[in-house]
């Protein structure tokens, strides 16, 4: 942009819009870098005009540049002018249903529409009819949607805990807002991430797991109730054995929010102290010693993993396997941490003594 300055000449917005499809990667970058500069600097109005052309040719049927403006948009329009919601939507919602719901562009779709709900709440409303769309790229980003804005969002819950048990984009898109939303609504999400873990594997798994922990690990934090989760150590235990070493990972850690163990599951623990994936092994002693479990064998695994002579791996492993847990859990492990605290270096010797801040 500033060459063309410098030659005493500026290009409109619709020029610059028309260098967007160039066959030449420089004037496409050029001209990427010129609309973002005309969508968050300058004058109000026109910024809200530039915003404007850019959604307009969004929602232009046939247009070539679907890509770069949601690219645009979501990194640089902040906040949407309150009159430009409706375009907004109308223009993204068009793009959506010609696109695949694999598309990486799927993803600043969904920003772009998060975007306009957070300055119009009202818009919301409109996209909930949007869950049963035929499309699948319009359910995944609706999905998506729900699960960036937070209590706003609830009343969505219910539906978007359906959208589980539609096809896999639209699933795991689901099942990332179920893991932000989860909170919200424990009685309902809770169950639900548990039956996710009984029935999935692969990618849907591991994501079920993080959620699954996330939700009892905040609820343990603050003081609220668990819901009854019938058969959960048993599903969890099947998991431990996956031949994935962060489903695995994440087995362990569910197991060491998940209350009081059985023999069985500490017997499956302390076996996975040998696990070849130093990840899974630091995970299932930091399990042992948070659920009060007999953890020697625990401790003396993790005062090996950060010992001076350990490599970046092994004490990577330990470190965060220990901040991921509840310190107020972690008693037990204080005299070992302060003996290799005082042997520790650089990045974990900062870790550990952090750390030993924030134990009871």
């Amino acid at each position: 942009m500033s060459s063309e300055r410098n030659r005493g000449r500026v290009r409109t917005v619709e020029e610059w819009l028309g260098r967007l499809s160039s066959r030449d990667a420089g004037a496409r970058e050029e001209a990427l870098s010129a609309l973002e500069e005309l969508l968050v600097s300058g004058a109000p109005e026109s910024r809200e005009r530039t915003a404007r052309a850019l959604l307009e040719e969004l929602g232009r049927p046939g247009t070539a540049v679907a890509e770069p403006l949601l690219f645009l948009l979501q990194r640089g329009w902040w906040p949407p002018q309150a009159g430009l919601t409706g375009l907004a939507l109308q223009s993204v919602l068009a793009v959506l249903t010609r696109m695949d719901a694999e598309s990486p562009a799927l993803e600043h779709a969904a920003t772009v529409l998060t975007m306009v709900c957070r300055v119009d709440p009202s818009q919301l409303a409109a996209l909930e009819g949007l869950f049963q769309h035929p499309q699948a790229s319009v359910r995944s980003a609706m999905a998506r949607v729900v699960g960036r804005l937070g209590t706003a969002a609830s009343s969505a819950l219910p539906t978007l805990l359906k959208l589980l048990d539609d096809e896999e984009p639209v699933a795991l898109s689901a099942l990332e807002s179920v893991a932000a939303l989860a909170l919200l609504a424990p009685d309902l999400t809770a169950p639900r991430l548990l039956e996710e873990v009984r029935r999935t594997d692969g990618a849907r798994l591991y994501l079920a797991l993080v959620a699954l922990r996330g939700l009892l690990h905040e609820l343990f934090t603050d003081e609220l109730p668990v819901p009854a989760l019938p058969g959960l150590e048993s599903a969890i235990l099947r998991t431990l054995g996956a031949p994935e070493a962060p489903i695995r990972q994440e087995a362990a850690a569910v197991l060491g929010v998940s209350g009081p163990l059985s023999p069985a599951a500490i017997a499956a623990l302390r076996e996975h102290l040998r696990d070849e994936s130093p990840y899974v092994a630091a995970r299932s002693a930091v399990a042992l010693v948070s659920a009060g479990a007999p953890a020697a064998e625990a401790l003396f695994l993790l005062k090996g993993q950060l010992g001076p002579a350990a490599s970046r791996e092994l004490q990577e492993a330990a470190v965060a396997a220990l901040e991921d847990a509840d310190p107020s859990q972690l008693g037990r492990a204080r005299g070992m941490l302060e003996t290799v605290a005082r042997d520790a270096a650089g990045l974990t010797r900062e870790a550990l003594f952090e750390l030993l801040g924030q134990l009871p």
